[in-house]
């Protein structure tokens, strides 16, 4: 079983900094781009870095639709595990091995946001999201990072592309299309490279 994990990639300033610590995890990195953004990954040499070339959004559309354009355009495996992020996330150094542990059909982890908000790019709130059970799981209390899916579940759920939580509720469509489990104490770092929102310098990477 492989892990992937599908990022709407635009900050092409992250390119070297994702790679090097995605590098260190042992999953399969799908930045997903449009033709102006894929521009790092043209001479990509990195076999576990997956680029997907996908159309460009039209105003409205929401990144959510490069989630959908990789079901239409990639390859899924059915039994491997799908997770989804934006590419100024970035994860605990042992998240994957843990995860790699589990085999249920959908796993939810947690979110720490850092100790601050900067007053431009990301507005959101600096209290962790924690899930330990299925109560947890609702649109605005789950975002992307914090959920996993098989291959079989991805294929047939589909992200809203108009809704700004569309994360939250694909993360409640699939509470209930298969197994379940809980990473509570795992933690993607929402908004990781974010300047000035993650300052406490014990729990940097």
């Amino acid at each position: 079983m492989s892990i992937h994990l599908l990022v709407p990639f635009y900050r092409k300033h992250l390119y070297k900094t994702l790679t090097y610590y995605y590098g260190q995890m042992k999953i399969l990195f799908h930045p997903i781009c449009d033709s102006v953004d894929i521009e790092p990954f043209k001479d990509n040499k990195l076999d576990w870095v997956k680029p997907l070339l996908c159309p460009s959004l039209i105003p409205g559309q929401q990144c959510y639709k490069k989630f959908n354009d990789f079901i239409d355009l990639g390859e899924i495996i059915l039994d491997d595990y799908y997770g989804f992020c934006g590419d100024d996330d970035m994860f605990e150094p042992e998240f994957f091995s843990e995860l790699s542990k589990r085999n249920s059909d959908v796993v939810y982890n947690s979110n720490y946001r850092g100790d601050k908000i900067p007053n431009d790019g990301a507005p959101h709130g600096v209290s962790p999201l924690i899930i330990r059970r299925k109560e947890d799981v609702f649109v605005n209390n789950i975002g992307l990072g914090m959920f996993f899916v098989k291959g079989h579940i991805f294929k047939t759920t589909r992200f809203d592309i108009n809704f700004s939580g569309a994360d939250g509720r694909f993360a409640e469509d699939v509470l209930h299309k298969g197994t379940i489990d809980f990473m509570s104490n795992s933690f993607v770092f929402g908004n990781y490279f974010q300047p000035g929102r993650h300052t406490d310098r014990n729990k940097f990477l």
